[in-house]
């Protein structure tokens, strides 16, 4: 099974030599941020990604088997203090707001993309350390996988039916059968009036 969604991409992965890259969109209040890991700007989606460099990184954990919603962390070296200061004001809100990291590939001759980069992770901006040692600034922002901010239960209620598929009414009427309790293939004595049968006989089925 490929792990990438496009196959120009799968067939460039087994080339003994392709510049990969990892590239992250922020979501910011004020705007978007683009930046990817390598040198100069990257083009695509109507969108420019400007080279962090050695400035930029990237602490994204290995897979594994396990089925978690791994963290990720990003950061900025070689801050300048003003805008740590920025950052520290909080005047541009960005918690809950989407984060998401692309990778892509890169032919080495032309350095163009082979086409377009693929989603690697998909979650949300959670908190933001700011810190400053001999003059250099550094700024961690720490984000959340989509499947932590998702419900980790559900009931079969109408409000929670609306959720997932919204104006279906399979639950609506849960209220009034409240307390009642139905048996599934029992074979149960029936007592009742029935045509033809004296009242309080016992119908055996």
């Amino acid at each position: 099974m490929s792990r990438f969604l496009s196959a120009n991409n799968e067939a460039a992965s087994t080339r003994s030599s392709v510049r990969i890259f990892v590239a992250c969109d922020l979501d910011f209040t004020s705007g978007h941020l683009y930046a990817h890991d390598g040198i100069g700007s990257m083009l695509w989606g109507g969108n420019e990604y400007l080279g962090l460099g050695q400035f930029g990184g990237i602490d994204l954990e290995e897979e594994s088997i396990e089925v978690i919603a791994r963290p990720v962390r990003l950061t900025l070296s070689g801050v300048d203090p003003p805008l740590l200061l920025s950052a520290l004001d909080g005047d541009d809100p960005y918690q809950g707001r989407p984060a998401t990291l692309y990778f892509g590939l890169c032919d080495n001759d032309t350095n163009q993309l082979i086409d377009t980069p693929e989603i690697l992770w998909d979650g949300v901006m959670d908190r933001m350390e700011v810190g400053l040692w001999k003059g250099r600034g550094e700024i961690v922002l720490s984000c959340e996988h989509r499947l932590r901010t998702a419900p980790r239960i559900a009931r079969y209620t109408h409000e929670d039916e609306q959720i997932a598929y919204p104006g279906d009414r399979f639950f609506d009427l849960m209220p009034t059968i409240a307390g009642y309790v139905g048996k599934w293939g029992a074979r149960d004595q029936i007592i009742g009036r029935v045509v033809g049968i004296k009242p309080g006989s016992v119908i055996r089925p």
